[in-house]
């Protein structure tokens, strides 16, 4: 695969592309006059919602509509680049665990956007919101993850839905490592009578389930809250999992820091085939 000249002045050496991008504001009438800390209020991805405008090249550093006077100063290529977390070590190549080949997936990835012209749809089914939480559990305060997609209602309405959630606390059923745990062939001829000591093997309970048995979570989650045995909290943090892009997952996540390349920041990109990503 050929990349493209702009891509390959900005990896691996990728500071290059901030300090383009910094001294490309007062270029432009609209930035003329602007402080340090007003262009790093500017630059910084403030707001998921403004991530997506960026990356879909819809919204410029003021939030203003793309015009040809931005276009001429910073391409799609190179916002896209910026909305990626460039303090990653991954991108250093004087460091340890500098990855070329993670950089050349986000050289594919970023010829493939631009290629084809990739948008996200700020409404997909296809961004998964996971909320790290706190709860307390019977008294205990314990991490678990929410996860939520959009649902368009009506055509002209979206909300937010709970699609799953995970946790060790919801993984409370042990694993039957003999074997020994099922109901006998022959119990019909006994009216189940042992269907009482199955069902007080209450740690193994899923062995005597068909073997298409999925443990449904959110049911138990909701059932948790419901009868006061689990208490939400707050949720500590937000990482947002997007498959919109054919091919392509991306991490998003926010990064507080008090420089230029902060917000909402792709964390991390990976190409898959088919199924899930990862596998």
């Amino acid at each position: 695969m050929t990349s493209s000249p702009g891509i390959k002045s900005i990896f691996p050496v990728f500071t290059i592309l901030l300090s383009v991008i910094i001294h490309s504001l007062p270029c432009t009438a609209q930035y003329v006059g602007t402080s340090a800390d007003e262009r790093m209020f500017l630059l910084r991805t403030k707001q998921f919602n403004e991530f997506l405008d960026r990356f879909n090249y819809k919204t410029n550093f003021h939030g203003e509509p793309v015009d040809s006077a931005f276009e001429a100063q910073i391409s799609r290529e190179r916002m896209i680049n910026f909305l990626f977390d460039l303090s990653d070590p991954r991108f250093d190549p004087s460091g340890d665990d500098y990855s070329a080949e993670y950089v050349d997936e986000i050289k594919a990835f970023v010829e493939d956007v631009i290629q084809h012209d990739r948008k996200i749809f700020k409404y997909s089914d296809k961004i998964l919101a996971e909320a790290r939480s706190r709860v307390i559990y019977k008294g205990s305060p314990v991490n678990i993850s929410v996860f939520m997609t959009q649902e368009i209602v009506d055509r002209t309405k979206v909300k937010w839905v709970i699609k799953s959630v995970s946790g060790e606390v919801f993984n409370f059923l042990l694993t039957d490592t003999m074997y020994i745990r099922f109901i006998p062939p022959s119990s019909n001829e006994t009216d189940f009578m042992n269907l009482k000591r199955a069902l007080e093997d209450v740690n193994y309970l899923q062995y005597y389930a068909d073997k298409d048995y999925e443990p449904d979570y959110l049911t138990l989650f909701f059932y948790m809250i419901n009868s006061g045995q689990m208490k939400f909290e707050y949720v500590e943090e937000i990482i947002y999992h997007i498959t919109d892009i054919p091919g392509w997952y991306i991490k998003v996540k926010n990064f507080n820091r008090g420089d230029m390349n902060s917000g909402w920041l792709i964390s991390d990109l990976e190409r898959f085939s088919s199924g899930k990503p990862g596998q």
